[in-house]
């Protein structure tokens, strides 16, 4: 029996191996290849939340089944499925041309079906994406899962999908959006690690379900949703609640997430990450309920800011050691203030202690791409992290770690950077959707970037990023984080980075 929703993920384009990019630094730092392979955790609360409801779900990641063999061919694939409705995530920008690319597949093979776009990207765009003759459907705001199960309800019976929630779709040649009433605060959603196994097993097929296909089966990064929103605001990011039009963050139960974290650590011997800083919303409640749990390695979570000793004894005090993520962004502590994080070099590197101190680990991102940040100030920040590695590692061998990129391939659309470039210090390359189709499918990075700065071109961003990521990975592997085999593969992406012709950005 077909199921009644095929949720596709795409890579960055379907003919990448013709296009061959130059495009690996772009990933370098957020566990991916260049075709961000990830797909989005609301695939897997949709399985769970449409299956609750009696609906049967698919997820196919097009992008590591495309990576991991080169004789594979999506338009075959497709061919021979028979869903009631296709769904195609574009959460991410990066993924603008291959979610289109899929969706006119979709529609050349299957005329009947229809195909709903949803995801970050495609709310922000939902005008643009309704107006393509591949688009049917775009599933609007952070959460959608009562709203999908309401629309394919509709359509198996053809019923009208006039009263579905946060759904733009087209009347004859009418464009119509409904209201964007579903946002709800409290999630009533699970990340369910087992089911999505059961799931790769009915449809034997492991590649198409697996989360990421990076490095995997030795090493994969498991994560599961703390929250939808942000209190924060930080200069690129479009997961803010201004950007995403929330009034209040949307959260879940501390209880059910203890336990969710618990059981996927039972699954899989990987890491489990929890994005977004857990202090915006009852961070006493959900150590407690890990505390009593009784996690079995560790979990690695954000800090957002300093979080300072007494918290961090609370976190320790779930047993495992603490894996924590801090984001300075620049050792200059203005520039880090004008991104959005306001905190001193003083509070981070107590905080490093503090972790260190009590068996943890921490890993510091920094940040290329800071208005008024310059070749000189990245390289200053290169060298800030060299010595905290060096004076830590000698203390606390293999515990600190440190990386940095720019915030690549494109800043998000509905940031601040995005919405206001010029009064926030930016320059964009591109508004639409289109021309951000146009810019990924460039096979030099250097002309892919949707920005530049008010101190650097998009040409300067790239080479200082090759010179700065390279620098860093001589100091990770002098301080023994870094294997040779491993430090080789990373000066091959910065190598490939530099290959690329240098145009002149500046006009």
């Amino acid at each position: 029996m077909s199921p009644h929703l095929i949720l596709l993920h795409p890579p960055t384009s379907l003919d990448w191996r013709e296009l061959q990019p130059r495009h690996d630094i772009a990933s370098a730092t957020v566990a991916t290849s260049p075709l961000f392979e990830y797909y989005p955790l609301g695939f897997l609360s949709l399985l769970e939340y449409l299956g609750r409801h009696g609906l049967d779900v698919r997820i196919i990641n097009i992008a590591v089944k495309s990576a991991k063999s080169p004789r594979f061919d999506p338009r075959r694939l497709i061919r021979g499925l028979r869903p009631l409705v296709f769904g195609i995530d574009l959460h991410w920008l990066v993924h603008a041309d291959g979610a289109l690319e899929l969706a006119r597949i979709c529609k050349e093979e299957h005329p009947e079906i229809p195909t709903v776009l949803g995801g970050m990207t495609a709310s922000y765009y939902h005008r643009e994406l309704i107006s393509s003759p591949y688009v049917d459907y775009v599933m609007r705001g952070d959460s959608t899962e009562q709203p999908m199960v309401d629309l394919v309800q509709a359509l198996e019976p053809g019923r009208p999908v006039g009263e579905v929630a946060n759904l733009t779709w087209k009347r004859a040649d009418e464009v119509v959006v409904n209201s964007l009433s579903y946002q709800p605060e409290a999630l009533d959603i699970r990340i369910d690690y087992g089911k999505l196994l059961k799931h790769m097993l009915r449809y034997r097929d492991l590649r198409g379900g697996l989360l990421t296909g990076f490095q995997w089966p030795s090493y994969a990064f498991n994560m599961t949703l703390f929250c939808r929103g942000c209190l924060m605001n930080c200069l690129t990011c479009g997961g803010s609640n201004r950007a995403l039009g929330r009034a209040r963050l949307g959260v879940r139960d501390p209880e059910v997430l203890a336990e969710e974290i618990v059981a996927m650590q039972k699954l899989t011997p990987f890491p489990v990450g929890v994005p977004g800083d857990i202090r915006q919303h009852e961070p006493d409640r959900l150590i407690e309920a890990l505390r009593r749990r009784k996690p079995t390695r560790p979990l690695s979570f954000e800090l957002f800011g300093p979080a300072g000793d007494e918290f961090l004894e609370k976190m320790a005090s779930i047993g495992p050691p603490l894996d924590l993520h801090l984001s300075p962004e620049s050792h200059d502590e203005e520039l880090r203030a004008r991104f959005g994080r306001c905190y001193t070099n003083a509070q981070l590197e107590a905080d490093v202690e503090s972790i260190l101190g009590r068996g943890g680990k921490a890993f510091l991102f920094f940040l290329i791409g800071i208005p008024g940040q310059t070749r000189e100030s990245v390289m200053a920040s290169v060298a800030y992290a060299e010595g905290l590695l060096e004076k830590y590692n000698e203390r606390y061998p293999g515990k600190l770690d440190a990386n940095i990129s720019p915030p690549l391939p494109f800043i998000d659309p509905g940031s601040l950077a995005f919405e206001h470039p010029e009064r926030t210090g930016y320059r964009l390359f591109a508004r639409t959707l289109e021309e951000h189709r146009r810019l990924i499918r460039e096979p030099d990075l250097r002309n892919v970037l949707n920005f530049e700065t008010e101190s650097m071109f998009r040409a300067e961003i790239v080479d200082v990023a090759a010179d700065a990521m390279e620098q860093m990975i001589g100091a990770r592997e002098r301080c023994g984080l870094l294997k040779r085999k491993w430090a080789e593969k990373e000066r091959a992406k910065v190598r490939q980075a530099r290959e690329g012709e240098v145009r002149d950005n500046s006009v």
